[in-house]
């Protein structure tokens, strides 16, 4: 078991052993400095903000791990377009090749830099936003700037919530209705990144995936929400698949595939992702027949030889088509065996659906025009 797997084990475990405790308590020390040292540097940065000339809407989470901000950064995208402003989305581009340097991903018109040096979410998105700049970069000030200079009127900041260097207009807070408050500790205790008290700086709640969770529970994180930040407007959210593209289509910036057409299709699963049980989950909600799947370790990086073995799979059980995620079918892109497929790739793509009021969404722009 690694260590990663050992503390998450912990912070789950409410019958720790005597050495399980120890450790918890080693935890506990190590989350108060973590913790103080997170409000000074908060403090330090937000005192000396930066202003970049247009609105910012930041989208984050107060947990570490993945709470669907693509997915929702992309839908909000869309909905600035229909409004008609000129969105631009700024991003770190964590662990990606222009992450330290900083660089243009796409202008709006073309995609200038290859994925990796994009970084998968930030490729992904540019794939998907066709009309949509998008800038990665540990310093999102300079890729504001330059946003600015591409003619954006409007910036999503992806997971802006801890970047207090830029000011923002509005935070939109994700909260993941199956572990929303990092089991109530700060890291490395639990999964908070900041204080609760953190969340009194949000505009807008998004509860997503809550459609995996009771409705009782939905209400409980609500009114949890409520003490810990006030009358701040709260929407609930989940995945939906929304079309299945071939891989050769998707890779061009075509996104058509009618679910209709697959239904009943027997399919062999591919990822790389933190929870490929919810990938399955969405496969079988598209109407696919699964007949097994290949998951390998999140953030996988896939090779020649991972390829012709998913092949070499899905040929065994008799599958129509092979299906990835976006986030895999990133980073398989200029993968030559993909050419060479004896059992077609297909990409499902989901979609972030809002269930309540969706002006909630669009008023957090209104008086920003």
């Amino acid at each position: 078991m690694s260590l990663e797997n050992y503390v998450t084990g912990l912070m789950k475990n409410r019958a720790p052993s005597f050495r399980d405790r120890l450790v918890l308590h080693l935890l506990e020390k190590l989350e108060k400095v973590y913790l103080s040292q997170v409000v000074k540097k908060r403090e330090k940065d937000m005192a000396h903000a930066a202003d970049c000339g247009i609105p910012v809407i930041s989208v984050g989470n107060i947990t570490a791990g993945g709470t669907g901000k693509t997915p929702c950064i992309i839908a909000m995208a869309e909905l600035l377009e229909k409004d008609g402003f000129h969105p631009a989305i700024i991003s770190r581009g964590y662990r990606s090749g222009l992450e330290k340097e900083g660089g243009v991903v796409s202008d709006g018109k073309r995609i200038l830099v290859s994925q990796s040096a994009a970084g998968d979410e930030p490729y992904m998105m540019a794939l998907k936003l066709p009309e949509v700049p998008v800038l990665v970069g540990r310093d999102r000030i300079t890729s504001a700037r330059r946003a600015r200079e591409l003619g954006a009127d409007m910036l999503l900041m992806d997971d802006g919530f801890q970047y207090w260097k830029l000011k923002r207009d509005r935070d939109i807070v994700l909260l993941d209705c199956t572990n929303p408050f990092g089991y109530g500790h700060g890291l490395p205790r639990g999964l908070l990144r900041e204080p609760p008290d953190a969340l009194k700086r949000a505009s807008l709640f998004i509860l997503t995936k809550s459609d995996q969770v009771s409705p009782e529970k939905v209400e409980e994180i609500k009114g949890q929400l409520a003490r810990e930040a006030g009358p701040v407007p709260v929407i609930s959210a989940c995945h939906r698949p929304a079309k299945a593209v071939p891989f050769a289509r998707w890779k061009e910036r075509v996104h058509e595939g009618d679910l209709s057409s697959i239904q009943g299709k027997r399919a062999y699963l591919v990822s790389g992702i933190g929870n490929p049980k919810a990938f399955a989950g969405t496969a079988k909600e598209a109407g696919f027949f699964l007949t097994g799947e290949m998951a390998y370790d999140d953030h996988h990086r896939y090779t020649e030889e991972d390829i012709r073995n998913v092949m070499s799979e899905a040929v065994k059980y008799g599958a129509d088509m092979i299906v990835t995620t976006e986030k895999d079918a990133v980073k398989m892109m200029n993968l030559p065996e993909m050419e060479r497929a004896v059992v077609p790739f297909y990409v499902l793509e989901i979609e972030m659906a809002f269930l309540g009021d969706q002006r909630l969404i669009e008023k957090q722009w209104e008086d920003l025009k």
